[in-house]
């Protein structure tokens, strides 16, 4: 009898130990999924995922993107600065980085104030300067790493609007 006592007490502890590791699992996979299924709305849901973290609320993950979109911003006007003369392009981007800034400020603002369509319409502007200077390159065929770093910046504004999107 004491062995047969024995058995079904280890049953039972593995039995628990399994039931506690599937629900720690499964808890972590369901925020895992939140994350993913946030950043899957996103058209580029590489450059959001390590934006986003471990946020699951839009609201929150929009102001953190607007927060690190204007970060990168600056250091690309920074590089922008260092090569503009000489180069009309990159002047040109260093103008749309600079008003880029000013509508990236203006969302995270309309974010705070709850204003969603203003934050949509700053946003957009953003994306398109983004663009301006991304097209400058295209037309005359340059590449260089004002362009790239535009072209990161354009399609990390467009994951901006569509995190926006999920805004209720």
């Amino acid at each position: 009898m004491a062995g047969r006592d024995t058995f079904e007490l280890r049953f039972a502890a593995v039995a628990a130990s399994a039931a506690v590791l599937i629900f720690l699992f499964s808890s972590q996979a369901v925020e895992a999924s939140r994350m993913m299924n946030l950043c899957s709305h996103t058209a580029y849901p590489s450059l959001c995922q390590p934006l986003v973290k471990r946020v699951t609320n839009p609201r929150r993950a929009t102001h953190q993107t607007i927060q690190a979109l204007e970060a990168k911003t600056k250091l690309a006007l920074t590089e922008a600065a260092r090569y503009k003369s000489g180069n009309q392009e990159i002047t040109t981007c260093y103008e749309t980085f600079t008003d880029a800034l000013y509508n990236l400020a203006n969302a995270r603002k309309s974010i705070r104030k709850r204003n969603v369509m203003a934050m949509n319409t700053f946003l957009t502007a953003a994306v398109s300067d983004f663009g301006v200077c991304v097209e400058g390159f295209i037309d005359k065929g340059q590449v260089n790493t004002v362009q790239n770093a535009a072209v990161d910046l354009r399609k990390i504004g467009t994951n901006c609007l569509m995190l926006s999107t999920l805004i209720r």
